[in-house]
């Protein structure tokens, strides 16, 4: 091997390694749900993890974990939780596996690297970047509170930009309990829709999620869009 290839390859071994992972994993997401035969639904999330006796709250954890490889949307297994576990319960298994998994895919984006990303996507790579930057870890734990907030986008970008780790898992360790929180008591509260309770949780999470366009310039930007 002549020195002008060794660079090259040991450049893409860090990548391959990332994309191999990323496939076991999805591959293990996959073979999960079919062993529980997981309905994607908080009920059918519920009875998954009532089969499971003991352990089903370290299962719950993993399922959460992971969960964009299982085609579970965070809200979704979130109230499943609160159904499971209860409000307290839920808040800490999915408060927990929330910035247990915003922390793993920022390592392995930081792993694959952003020379290789900058490489292969140039200019449109800068400007993500610079909006990730520009963005910071304010405002990323802000958007991980949010129960409607942009989750995934944001934590593989931040492995991508030069934001470092630890500011940003401060902000997940912020953001994701609050998330985890509005879900799970919406959660525990399914269990008897016809209360005054699940009406009150009901109201607060349809106000906290238009909160925002309380601010001018989302509406500005918004309303552009729209």
């Amino acid at each position: 091997m002549s020195p002008t290839e060794r660079p090259t390859s040991t450049s893409l071994r860090g990548p391959l390694i990332g994309f191999a992972i990323l496939g076991g994993v999805l591959l293990l997401g996959y073979l999960v749900r079919s062993h529980f035969d997981m309905s994607l639904s908080p009920g059918g999330i519920q009875a998954g993890v009532a089969k499971l006796g003991w352990y089903g709250p370290l299962v719950f954890f993993g399922l959460t974990t992971f969960r964009q490889f299982l085609a579970i949307p965070s809200w979704f297994i979130l109230a499943a939780g609160g159904l499971c576990f209860g409000t307290i319960g839920g808040t800490v298994l999915g408060g927990g596996a929330l910035i247990l998994s915003g922390c793993l895919k920022f390592g392995v984006a930081r792993w694959v690297g952003r020379e290789w990303v900058r490489e292969h996507f140039g200019a449109r790579f800068l400007r993500f970047e610079r909006y990730i930057d520009r963005l910071g870890p304010v405002v990323i734990g802000l958007s991980t509170a949010h129960p409607l907030g942009v989750l995934s986008p944001f934590h593989w970008g931040a492995g991508l930009s030069s934001i470092r780790f630890a500011p940003f898992a401060a902000a997940l360790v912020l953001g994701a309990p609050v998330r985890a929180f509005a879900y799970s008591a919406f959660g525990a509260a399914l269990v008897d829709p016809g209360t005054p309770e699940f009406r009150s949780i009901s109201l607060g999470l349809t106000a906290l999620a238009l909160l925002p366009l309380a601010v001018p310039g989302i509406r500005r930007r918004l309303f552009a869009r729209a």
